[in-house]
């Protein structure tokens, strides 16, 4: 195959513009620098923490008392990762992350891109997403991204099919009271 020459030239130019910006994203410390001074950042010592037992059943009651079962188990990283799987009508993305900064969940495919402030990794974040009808069926991809010394944790939940045992207990519905 063939390149045409105005492709040629984008493709150049976009990698020429990636390597200004990844050298300009580099840093050099100083001589001398210590591993604690602002040339270099706080490390971590020892390892990493790890996360919390996922509080979320694999079955559960979720918006609107539908039932959600899990499809993708928690997976934790530290560098950016990747799944596939395959689009529902309704599912629940969980992120979780432990450091600083923020991690990101993002699917062009389904059009999705959510972040959550890292924290101590206790408790994960979830978000009900339902993608547009052409899009269920299909394999789609997500990636999810950490700042950099973060670790992150991901689980995706879809709505589960009819008669699903043992069916979780329904969520009672929001009323006002007065006393």
């Amino acid at each position: 195959m063939r390149i045409r020459l105005p492709l040629r030239h984008s493709l150049a130019a976009c990698l020429c513009l990636a390597a200004v910006l990844l050298a300009a994203g580099c840093s050099v410390a100083p001589p001398g620098a210590t591993r604690n001074s602002p040339a270099i950042g706080p490390t971590q010592r020892g390892s990493t923490p790890n996360f919390h037992p996922f509080p979320q059943p694999a079955t559960y009651n979720g918006l609107d008392n539908s039932v959600y079962t899990m499809v993708q188990k928690a997976t934790t990283g530290t560098a950016p990762g990747g799944f596939h799987f395959t689009v529902k009508p309704s599912m629940v993305f969980w992120l979780n992350c432990i450091g600083r900064g923020t991690a990101t969940l993002s699917s062009p495919g389904i059009g999705l891109k959510w972040s959550v402030p890292c924290n101590d990794g206790s408790s994960p974040g979830g978000i009900t997403f339902r993608p547009k009808a052409s899009a269920v069926g299909h394999v789609a991809f997500m990636l999810v991204t950490t700042t950099r010394g973060s670790k992150w944790e991901v689980r995706i939940d879809e709505g589960a099919p009819h008669g699903v045992n043992p069916a979780p207990d329904r969520i009672p519905s929001r009323t006002a009271t007065t006393t």
